[in-house]
């Protein structure tokens, strides 16, 4: 059989495709009240956007152009439809993960007792009595369907996603005893201590102290130049480049005196997509981290000059002094020894022979009067 892919007879296999669809559906279509609202809510957006995507597959296949009206309506619908999903589903829903697990899995566990109950029930009224000489076996059977059944009418507990208030105030006004104590030790739970503990619902790690963070990170990482990349960006690449005007977006820093870099452009940006994905706004600098932040910012800008970043650039002289610096338990380094060894050979007035003050010979003297001092200490020693 020939399938019909004309547009009237994928209508109509849309149509009855969608009446078998609503006839499957239970007549009762009122929502429960035990349901998760958020849940609800999801349901009623996705058949909405369903609803307005095939409304808009019908427009496209009738191509009449009063119909534009009513397509830019649809499209609109659609898209409010798509940010409501995307922008406020999502995000609560990733939120609300353990909690709606936790529903999910005391509602799954509720209905398995309850069948089991059902099942212990009937087996136990359907299943006729055995002789004397199977008492034994039978009171085993009766016994365990007993536990079944009293494990069946235990009442089922809604899920807390608090604390539950009931709880603490029947631990602080009734101790428990050391069987309990020791039951739920072994079970994994603590056992009462007086102290509020906070429900666990999302797993979290403490926070680490400044100082510990920056003794695990690498001392040697090198930092890249601004002034190369911003070199590349601007001069080498052919891409076009977005910048702000002078003013706009508080570019200008320090009553004027500087503007907002790059990088510090790109930290304000991702702040601001942080804020607008998660609805939340974040806290401002308080006046310690503002103080650091301003002595971080001092400390990179000491090889700063005329607003661009000489970072790696002028490393010549460090790199030479570095090498010619004291090395291996020597105290002075080449330039000092030179600097000592150096003579002062400027002339001094002519006619008078001195050097600064100073009389012909007087190193030499000096020289002399170092190698007499050490002739009579080792003559004292000798003697």
């Amino acid at each position: 059989m020939a399938i019909d892919t004309s547009p009237v007879g994928l209508l109509s296999n849309l149509t009855s495709a969608l009446n078998l669809a609503r006839s499957a559906i239970p007549s009762d279509s009122s929502t429960s009240s035990d349901g998760i609202s958020l849940l609800d809510v999801k349901n009623d957006l996705l058949l909405s956007y369903l609803q307005n995507l095939a409304f808009l597959v019908i427009i496209r296949l009738r191509h009449d152009p009063s119909d534009d009206r009513v397509r830019n309506e649809v499209i609109k619908k659609l898209v409010e439809v798509r940010v409501y999903l995307e922008r406020g589903v999502r995000p609560l829903e990733g939120k609300l993960k353990y909690q709606i697990d936790k529903v999910v899995r005391a509602a799954d566990e509720a209905a398995r007792r309850q069948a089991t109950q059902q099942s212990s029930t009937t087996s136990g009224a359907t299943k006729p009595s055995a002789g004397r000489a199977n008492r034994g076996s039978d009171s085993e059977e009766s016994e365990d369907e007993v536990s079944a059944v009293v494990e069946a009418d235990q009442p089922v507990h809604e899920p807390s996603v608090g604390p539950r208030a009931a709880a603490l105030l029947r631990n602080a006004s009734l101790p428990l005893t050391t069987t309990q104590s020791a039951l739920k030790t072994r079970s994994g739970e603590p056992a009462a201590t007086g102290a509020y503990r906070p429900p666990r619902i999302n797993p979290t790690t403490m926070p680490e102290p400044a100082s510990v963070r920056d003794r695990d990170e690498k001392p040697s990482r090198k930092r890249r130049s601004q002034l190369l990349d911003e070199y590349i960006d601007e001069e080498v690449s052919s891409a076009p480049q977005a910048q702000p005007s002078i003013g706009s977006g508080g570019t200008i820093l320090q009553q004027g005196r500087g503007a907002m870099s790059t990088r510090d452009r790109e930290k304000e940006r991702e702040r601001t997509a942080y804020e607008e994905r998660n609805f939340t706004r974040l806290p401002a600098l308080s006046k310690a981290e503002r103080k650091k932040e301003k002595a971080k910012s001092q400390r990179d800008s000491r090889e700063v000059f005329g607003g661009e970043d000489w970072t790696g650039l002028g490393g010549l002289g460090d790199r030479i002094n570095r090498t010619v610096a004291s090395g291996r338990g020597r105290s002075e380094g080449l330039f000092d020894r030179r600097d000592k060894r150096k003579r002062d050979t400027i002339d001094g007035p002519r006619g008078d022979g001195t050097i600064n003050g100073g009389g012909i010979g007087e190193t030499f003297e000096k020289r002399r009067k170092v190698l007499q001092q050490r002739a009579e200490k080792k003559m004292r020693r000798k003697g």
